[in-house]
């Protein structure tokens, strides 16, 4: 009793072929969008870390004892570098203290004897390499005796 097989076409070796192709782009897919996430994860994480920095270089000029007095009726910006804060070393922040004038003290009364001088101070920090940067403007409010003479 000999028999013979019957002819194999190949149909089920053409549809596993078809599956593994398919698989592969899946994967191919798969790995570009975790590439993507990567990136904007890691974008995230640059402007957190130049916004921090930007914000504690503003601070750091606030901190300053008699900073402020110091450049009242200065109309010359005084700049600080301020890369001492604990950075990496391709980061640059720096800062900015600037006089704003005379403001209205509040809650006091407008020509009484409590006087107000206005700042601005700037804080920026950027990471060259990555393209990313962050600049903060804060205004402050020194609050004190009105000085009468009117000058400046």
């Amino acid at each position: 009793m000999n028999r013979t097989l019957p002819c194999e076409k190949g149909s089920v070796l053409m549809v596993a072929m078809i599956m593994i192709f398919m698989l592969s782009i899946l994967g191919v897919s798969a790995m570009r969008g975790a590439s993507l996430e990567g990136q904007l994860a890691s974008n995230a994480v640059h402007k957190e870390i130049t916004f921090q920095a930007a914000e504690s270089a503003s601070d750091a000029v606030l901190a300053i004892d008699g900073k402020l007095e110091s450049i009242i009726c200065n109309d010359t910006d005084e700049t600080f570098s301020q890369n001492a804060l604990g950075q990496s070393a391709e980061q640059v922040t720096a800062s900015v203290l600037e006089y704003g004038g005379r403001a209205p003290a509040l809650g006091y009364s407008l020509g009484g004897s409590i006087g107000a001088r206005r700042f601005v101070v700037t804080g920026s920090s950027s990471l060259p390499d990555v393209h990313t940067s962050t600049t903060i403007v804060q205004g402050v409010l020194l609050i004190g005796a009105a000085d009468a003479s009117g000058d400046c």
